[in-house]
C-alpha cells in the first residue's frame, strides 16, 4: 500500500477502502450467483442419472445440504446406511465390480460429474465465506483505527 502526506491511505475516509468493499462485495455476489446455477446442475445430473437408470440399479444419487455446502452423494437403495463413493470405497467399489462393463462407464461417467460438481460448490462456497470475513474484520479495523484517531 502507497503511503501519502496525508498517511496510508490516499483520501480519508471514503475512496482505497470504499471501493474495494465493493468490488468484494460484487465478487461474494457472483459466487453465489455461481453457486445456485451449480444447485442447478446438481439436481440436473440426479435427475439424469434417475431417467438413465430409472431405479434399476441399488445405488442412487441424492442432493445433500449441509451448513458447509451442498454435495451430491451416493447412497444404497432400501437401508440407511452412510453416503458412499463410487471410486475410493469399499461400498462402492463392490457396487461397481457388480455391473456391467457399460453401465460402469457411465458410472464413472456419473461420479466424475459428481465429483466435479461438489468441488465447484465447495471452492465457491469457501472462497464466499472467506471474503465475508475478510469484509467483517475490515470494518471492525476501520472502526478501530477511526477511534483511535
Amino acid at each position: 500500500m502507497q503511503t501519502t502526506a496525508k498517511g496510508p491511505f490516499p483520501f480519508k475516509g471514503k475512496g482505497e477502502n470504499d471501493w474495494r468493499m465493493k468490488t468484494l462485495r460484487e465478487r461474494v455476489e457472483h459466487l453465489q450467483s455461481e453457486r445456485q446455477r451449480i444447485v442447478r446442475m446438481m439436481h440436473g445430473l440426479i435427475d439424469d442419472y434417475e431417467r438413465t437408470f430409472a431405479g434399476n440399479l441399488s445405488a442412487y444419487l441424492v442432493f445433500h445440504k449441509t451448513a458447509n455446502g451442498n454435495y451430491v452423494r451416493w447412497r444404497m437403495s432400501g437401508a440407511r446406511q452412510r453416503y458412499f463413493a463410487i471410486a475410493n470405497d469399499e461400498i462402492g467399489e463392490q457396487f461397481l465390480v457388480s455391473q456391467s462393463p457399460t453401465v460402469r462407464k457411465v458410472l464413472l461417467d456419473y461420479e466424475q460429474q459428481r465429483l466435479r460438481l461438489n468441488l465447484l460448490h465447495g471452492l465457491h462456497f469457501y472462497e464466499a465465506k472467506s471474503i465475508e470475513r475478510l469484509m467483517t474484520h475490515s470494518r471492525e479495523v476501520s472502526k478501530l483505527a477511526r477511534a483511535s484517531l
